[in-house]
C-alpha cells in the first residue's frame, strides 16, 4: 500500500502526518497537541480534537454584547431629521467602538482556545453565511450568531440553517426583519438560495418567489414589556424602529398557502423551507466543495465529493461525519494536499500564537493586522454575500506588503528564545522575517 494512503486505511500516524492533520484541522502543530495524538489513527486523533470542541467551556460574553441590547437611535414620531442625525450619529460611533469589542473578543478565542478544531469550525461557517457589520450594527447580535455558530458547528446543516433562519444577526444581515406577506421582498430569498443552500445555478426565478413567501411572518422586538411608550415614525428606515432583537412570529404577517420550491410543493415556513433547501444534492455537493477548501483538500476526480455527498444523506447533514470521511479519505492526504492551504491571515496568526505559546497576545494590535491583511473578522467580501475567496487571494502584492511584515507580538516574547542567539535587533528581525517567509509558515 502507498505511504500516502496509510492514514485512510486507519494506520497510526507518523510524526510528519500528525502534524499535517493538526496543522490544517488545529491551526497548527503545537507539542501538546502532537503528543496528545501519538500514536493514534487518523479518525482517533480527530475524536480528540472533537472531543475538545465539544467540552471546552464557551468564553465568556463580552460586555459590549451583555445585557439586553436596546436601540438608542430610534426614530420617535415629530422628531426632527436634525436631531434625530445627531442621535444617528452618535449611535453609529458606539455601535463601531462595540463591534470592535466583539471582533476582538473573538479574535482572543481563535488565538487561545482550548477548542481549537471548535474555532476553525466557526471561522468556516462564518465565511460560508458571510457577515456585514455596516448592516448589521448591533453587537448583540454579532455575538449571538458567533455563540449559535459554535454551539451548532459540529451538528447537522438543516439544523444550523433552520437556527440562522431566524437569528437576530441573519435576519438583519438578509433583510428578513419585517419581511410580511404584503410586502415582500426577493432578496432574502436570493441570498438564502445563493449562499446558503443550493447555490446560483441550481435554481428558476419562481424559487425565488416561492420561498419569499415561505419567509415572511418573523419581526425582530423589544422584550415583553420592554417596548417603547412613545410612537415610533412609521416612515422611517426599520433600522430606526427596531426595538430589540427577539425574534417572533405573527401569523397575520404570514403568507400561509402552499408553495412549489424545487419541485416540492408544501405549505411552508421559513424554517422548513431551509431545512427542505439544507436536504437538496445541490445543498450537500456545495457545502462539501466548501469544507474541502476550506482545508485545502484537492480532490482529483471528484471522488471525495461523492463520498461527502453519501455522508450528508446518511447522517441528515452532519457536520462531523464530513469532516471524519475527509479526514478518512485518500485525498486528504495525497501528496497534491499536502503544503498546498495558504493560511489565511487569521489562520496564520492563530496557528503562530498558538506554535510559539504566547499565552496574552496583543490582540487589538493583531485585530488591526489581520484587518490590513485583509481578513477583517465580522466583515465578510461583498458586504456579507459570501466569505474570503482564500488561497492565492492572500498572496496578493498589496496583501503580500503586511503578511510578511511580522504581526504584532510574533516577534517578542516566546519568538525571543528563538533567536536569543542573534546577536543584533536587526539580525533578530530578518531572522524572523525570513521564518514568516518560510513555507513552514506560510502554508500548511
Amino acid at each position: 500500500m502507498n505511504r500516502m494512503q496509510e492514514p485512510a486505511a486507519g494506520n497510526a500516524l507518523s510524526t510528519t502526518e500528525r502534524r499535517h492533520l493538526l496543522r490544517r484541522l488545529a491551526f497548527t502543530a503545537t507539542p501538546e497537541l502532537d503528543r496528545a495524538v501519538q500514536g493514534m489513527p487518523a479518525d482517533e486523533a480527530l475524536s480528540v480534537l472533537v472531543r475538545a470542541a465539544r467540552d471546552a467551556p464557551y468564553p465568556q460574553v463580552p460586555e459590549a454584547a451583555s445585557g439586553i441590547w436596546r436601540n438608542p437611535a430610534l426614530r420617535f414620531d415629530g422628531l426632527s431629521d436634525e436631531d434625530f442625525e445627531t442621535i444617528a450619529d452618535r449611535q453609529a460611533e458606539r455601535a463601531r467602538a462595540a463591534t470592535g469589542e466583539v471582533r476582538r473578543w473573538w479574535l482572543a478565542e481563535l488565538l487561545t482556545s482550548p477548542a481549537p478544531l471548535r474555532e476553525n469550525l466557526v471561522l468556516f461557517l462564518h465565511g460560508v453565511f458571510g457577515s456585514n457589520t455596516g448592516s448589521v450594527d448591533a453587537p448583540h447580535a454579532l455575538h449571538g450568531r458567533n455563540a449559535l455558530l459554535r454551539r451548532q458547528c459540529l451538528g447537522t446543516v438543516p439544523d444550523l440553517l433552520a437556527s440562522l433562519v431566524v437569528d437576530p444577526a441573519m435576519m438583519i444581515q438578509v433583510g428578513m426583519d419585517g419581511h410580511r406577506r404584503l410586502r415582500v421582498s426577493d432578496r432574502p430569498a436570493k441570498l438564502i438560495l445563493d449562499h446558503w443552500t443550493v447555490g446560483a445555478d441550481a435554481y428558476e426565478p419562481r424559487d425565488i418567489e416561492e420561498l419569499s413567501r415561505a419567509l415572511t411572518g418573523w419581526l425582530l422586538v423589544a422584550p415583553e414589556g420592554r417596548e417603547p411608550t412613545r410612537p415610533l415614525d412609521p416612515r422611517a428606515p426599520r433600522a430606526a424602529r427596531r426595538t430589540g432583537l427577539v425574534p417572533i412570529f405573527r401569523p397575520d404577517e404570514f403568507d400561509a398557502g402552499p408553495k412549489t420550491i424545487l419541485g416540492r410543493t408544501h405549505p411552508f415556513d421559513a424554517r422548513s423551507a431551509v431545512r427542505w433547501l439544507a436536504s437538496h444534492e445541490a445543498t450537500a455537493r456545495r457545502f462539501g466543495r466548501l469544507l474541502m477548501t476550506h482545508l485545502g483538500v484537492e480532490d482529483g476526480g471528484a471522488a471525495l465529493e461523492t463520498r461527502l455527498l453519501s455522508a450528508y444523506r446518511t447522517t441528515g447533514g452532519s457536520i462531523e461525519a464530513m469532516l471524519r470521511e475527509i479526514v478518512r479519505s485518500d485525498a486528504f492526504w495525497s501528496e497534491s494536499s499536502r503544503w498546498a492551504l495558504i493560511k489565511s491571515p487569521v489562520h496564520l496568526a492563530a496557528g503562530a500564537c498558538r506554535q510559539l505559546g504566547i499565552a496574552s497576545p496583543p490582540v487589538a494590535a493583531m485585530d488591526s493586522w489581520l484587518r490590513a491583511s485583509g481578513q477583517a473578522l465580522l466583515d465578510t467580501p461583498n458586504n456579507g454575500e459570501g466569505g474570503w475567496p482564500g488561497q492565492e487571494a492572500w498572496v496578493t502584492p498589496a496583501a503580500l506588503l503586511e503578511r510578511l511584515d511580522p504581526a504584532p507580538g510574533l516577534d517578542a516574547g516566546a519568538i525571543e528564545t528563538e533567536v536569543a542567539g542573534v546577536n543584533s535587533p536587526e539580525g533578530r528581525s530578518a531572522f524572523i522575517r525570513r521564518v514568516m517567509m518560510s513555507p513552514q509558515y506560510q502554508l500548511a
